[in-house]
């Protein structure tokens, strides 16, 4: 990334869908990081988990001048307005961990199908057999499918066998930890 002509440093903002989980702090640390190696400055916001702060969040990103707004989307459907805001005025989105279905969004995440290979034999090897629930994430989320894909991958043959029983399959709407009890 290079200095814009003029000489002032490119500013991207990351829209965080929400920052209390300890996760977010450790990325937000890695990004600025690196932003700060070449030369770009930083600015966030929180959208609290609120769609409607999530889109306030992006439009007052791209009016402080963001030429790129990294976007941890609280709904991405929901939100979807303000991305095509930005984008009208030339900003680069970047959607991360969470996909934004829209042209020209670039998509950096994680091979979540993996991540849920990784807890189910995690889980499996502590609790080889015995009740298990699955508590997902946000049914408009897809990286939750795509975890319960992997875990039920690892899962089936124990669940065949009658080793584990699935006791309870639900989604947790907005990921919120209230709903998920």
């Amino acid at each position: 990334m290079a200095k814009e002509s003029r000489g002032k440093a490119p500013l991207v903002g990351v829209s965080w869908s929400n920052f209390q989980e300890e996760r977010w702090k450790r990325d937000e640390a890695a990004i600025t990081k690196v932003l700060a190696k070449y030369g770009a400055e930083y600015i966030s916001a929180d959208a609290e988990a609120s769609n409607d702060k999530q889109m306030r969040d992006i439009d007052t990103l791209v009016a402080r001048g963001a030429k790129a707004i990294i976007v941890l989307a609280w709904d991405a459907d929901a939100i979807l307005p303000a991305i095509e805001r930005a984008k009208q005025h030339g900003v680069a989105i970047i959607a991360y961990d969470r996909l934004i279905q829209s042209r020209n969004v670039f998509y950096i995440t994680f091979d979540n199908v993996e991540v849920g290979r990784i807890q189910a034999r995690e889980i499996l090897k502590r609790q080889p057999q015995g009740d298990y629930a699955f508590i997902k994430g946000a049914a408009t989320d897809p990286n939750s499918t795509m975890l319960y894909k992997g875990q039920m991958e690892v899962l089936d043959s124990a669940l065949r066998r009658g080793d584990i029983r699935n006791v309870g399959d639900q989604f947790t709407e907005g990921w919120k930890p209230e709903n998920a009890r």
